[in-house]
């Protein structure tokens, strides 16, 4: 290993379905010199962007996507302003089935949005932050906009953060992701280009052109179209912990998601926290796996970036078997080479 000093800053997300951020991050934290290490638990608004905040947390009854109730999760913050964050991926996330048939897929509902944002108010709150990604919904947010207008509206003030930046018809291109079928995939664009027309219509919002309004089933959209307001999850984030701060004092940046794909360039953590490195910085993405082209892409904006994937490192068995220590396997391997 090097004599120079090394100032680690390890900033991942989590690996879908395999490992929460803050596990990825102190795994691979073990294969670096602890001593030198920064952690950040990061979140573009999938799964686990609620659990990036701190605060007490309460319980709210909402309607899953195929209409049962569950309880759902809010963060309420401190500090001034009555405030708290949620998560669609805890309201009508795709944990709530893991094979949903195509017909379910394409019936599941954003209504329980509505719902968590009704019992917020009813809690006294006047802002709230949602982050938007992770959902089985490919409804363009209509349950919930539905919901919502029956009674006025957005109850309080809303910010949708999002991991993709895709427009409203964007939403298609994950509607497969959800299990609805190739075949119903037509239905669904005629669907979403008459909601789209509903919302100019009643809200004069017009979605198409709204950024970000395709992630999670068109949830943002919809909401966008009642006043919320649409921002990045990336952005959210790296702003309450201080990333960029703390990046620009590093010597070696670890970064890192469940896979590396084009979508990895939309907003999403990997692209976020490599465009606020530098080419002294030697900076690593470490994913479970990767595609090539998207690699390459991510590479030729950052050509100081190395990345590493878990089913290359130590074989796809031991990548989705044994995550946690193929991490710090693939991190001790890269930072003995310091």
């Amino acid at each position: 290993m090097s004599s120079h000093p090394v100032r680690a800053v390890v900033a991942v997300d989590k690996f879908r379905s395999t490992a929460e951020a803050a596990d990825v991050a102190g795994a691979v934290a073990l294969g670096a010199p602890m001593s030198v290490v920064d952690v950040v638990a990061m979140s573009d608004g999938g799964e686990g962007f609620r659990r990036v905040f701190d605060g007490e947390v309460v319980m709210l009854s909402v309607r899953g996507p195929w209409g049962e109730v569950h309880q759902a999760p809010l963060t309420l913050l401190a500090g001034p302003g009555r405030r708290g964050v949620l998560e669609v991926a805890e309201i009508v996330g795709r944990g709530h089935r893991a094979q949903p048939s195509p017909a379910e897929a394409l019936a599941a509902t954003s209504a329980g949005v509505a719902d968590a944002l009704v019992a917020a108010r009813e809690l006294d709150l006047e802002e709230v932050v949602i982050g938007c990604g992770g959902s089985a919904t490919s409804d363009g947010g209509w349950g919930c906009y539905e919901a919502l207008s029956e009674r006025g509206g957005l109850p309080l003030r809303v910010s949708c953060a999002t991991d993709i930046t895709a427009r409203f018809l964007g939403a298609l291109r994950y509607a497969e992701q959800k299990g609805v079928a190739s075949e119903d995939l037509g239905p669904l664009e005629e669907r979403l280009r008459e909601l789209a027309t509903t919302y100019r219509a009643r809200g004069g919002v017009d979605v198409n052109g709204l950024e970000r309004a395709g992630a999670a089933g068109g949830i943002p959209g919809a909401l966008g179209a009642l006043g919320a307001r649409l921002v990045g999850g990336f952005d959210v984030v790296a702003e309450v912990t201080g990333l960029a701060a703390r990046l620009s004092v590093a010597t070696h940046v670890v970064t890192g998601e469940g896979r590396v794909d084009t979508g990895s360039l939309e907003g999403k953590v990997v692209s976020g926290v490599c465009a606020l490195t530098r080419p002294d910085q030697r900076v690593l993405v470490v994913c479970g796996a990767a595609e090539e082209h998207a690699v390459a892409q991510l590479r030729a904006r950052y050509p100081w970036v190395e990345v590493r994937d878990l089913v290359s490192a130590v074989g796809e068995r031991r990548a989705l078997g044994d995550t946690l220590a193929a991490l710090t396997e693939v991190s001790r391997d890269y930072f003995a080479r310091i």
